[in-house]
């Protein structure tokens, strides 16, 4: 049961996002609204980096595959309709993973591991615990994405028809 309302919260902000990444064009993906902030791209290359880190790799065992510097530092290398396809694949590959648990499962604790110079320590926690904070961490990101498309999109239109 947690784990299907984990994978169904996920959806419900990814969906949030690739309506946020159709209000906004190429080049603004990559806009910084000041130079010390993220652009709606290195917000979506974190998120993907973050998921594929905390489900696929510490969780699913696959190779660990990321960069974290680069998912803030990056100013181009993707449209945002191949950020939205990439976004999509990474939830493909939690799927799979998360199919394969049970709920006793919830209980195992896991590693993340950050390799040394990430300058974050790696750690262990339940995958209960694990998921719990990526859902958090995952809607965090995904309401500042859906911030900046409202402030940088060609017209005044709200991205998800709320008027706040």
């Amino acid at each position: 049961m947690f784990i299907n309302l984990t994978l169904q919260l996920l959806d419900k902000e990814l969906e949030k996002i690739q309506l946020a990444l159709l209000r906004i064009s190429d080049e603004a993906l990559w806009t910084r609204l000041r130079e010390e902030t993220n652009s709606i791209g290195n917000l979506c290359l974190h998120l993907s980096g973050n998921e594929y880190h905390n489900i696929a790799n510490s969780i699913g065992g696959y190779p660990y595959e990321r960069e974290r510097s680069v998912e803030f530092l990056a100013e181009a290398g993707y449209t945002c309709r191949e950020l939205s396809e990439h976004l999509t694949s990474v939830r493909e590959q939690s799927r799979i993973v998360l199919a394969a648990l049970s709920e006793r499962d919830l209980h195992r604790e896991v590693n993340i591991v950050y390799p040394s110079g990430a300058g974050i320590a790696s750690y262990s926690r339940s995958i209960q615990e694990l998921l719990y904070h990526m859902t958090v961490h995952y809607s965090y990101h995904t309401g500042q994405i859906v911030y900046i498309a409202r402030q940088i999109q060609g017209e005044n239109v709200h991205v998800l028809k709320w008027r706040h």
